[in-house]
């Protein structure tokens, strides 16, 4: 993929997150439920990810290399956006363990960073790289595609409620967010410019459907609607 069509990529992806961080927030916040905010925070995260890698693909662009500690906060950023999503869906499900402690919660995040740093740090040259190591890249992409699973399972759990909420959108959404995970991972052994693109493709129709999910025909102060479209008004476990 040229270098032009990856900036146009990662600033589609950029406004796309910022619009659905602005459209949620209102709902979230108007639940009077204060770990609900966890959604709009996550898209947030994603949208200081997204704006990261554009800065990344500009300067590649340019001959200039963005260096690899801006590769790694796109990484991170990215992944806790991904884990914040779930991590809300987690306790407004209730689920076992993970949905029941804030503690656990708050160290899942925080155990990722000190694994995939330690062994970035211990056992590969990160001094003379321009990028992120392999291997960090795909320990963190991996991490991402597991909690975008969890929600797409979660989100699908109850169909009935999550199709008459929104036609199920909300589950496809999250289906091809994991497909960017997919695709990204694949891209590093399997046909590079194809299964970038198809990361590409899903983060950026993902993210438009969750602003459609979020904002399409959803009355003023109507903010039942949006949370029910995204399936966060199902029954817990």
């Amino acid at each position: 993929m040229a270098s032009g069509l990856f900036v146009v990529a990662e600033a589609i992806s950029a406004l796309a997150a910022v619009a659905v961080f602005y459209s949620s927030l209102k709902p979230c916040k108007a639940s009077s439920i204060p770990y609900l905010l966890g959604i709009p925070a996550a898209f947030g995260l994603l949208s200081l990810a997204f704006i990261s890698n554009l800065i990344i693909v500009v300067f590649n662009a340019t001959q200039l290399r963005g260096g690899v500690l801006l590769d790694a906060v796109y990484l991170l950023l990215e992944t806790y956006g991904i884990l914040f999503l779930a991590l809300t869906y987690a306790r407004r499900m209730r689920l076992k363990f993970i949905g029941e402690s804030f503690s656990i919660e708050l160290a899942i995040p925080g155990l990722i960073t000190v694994i995939v740093v330690a062994h970035a740090l211990l056992f590969e040259n990160v001094a003379l790289s321009f990028s992120v190591p392999p291997t960090m890249e795909l320990a963190l992409r991996s991490v991402m595609a597991l909690a975008a699973a969890y929600l797409v399972y979660e989100t699908s759990r109850n169909w009935s409620l999550t199709r008459r909420a929104g036609d199920g959108a909300i589950i496809f959404a999250y289906t091809l967010l994991l497909v960017e995970q997919v695709g990204f991972i694949m891209s590093m052994q399997w046909f590079p410019d194809v299964m970038t693109f198809v990361g590409y493709e899903g983060r950026i129709v993902g993210l438009l459907l969750l602003l459609g999910v979020s904002s399409v025909s959803v009355r003023k102060d109507d903010f039942t609607t949006v949370i029910k479209r995204l399936g966060l008004a199902a029954p817990a476990h």
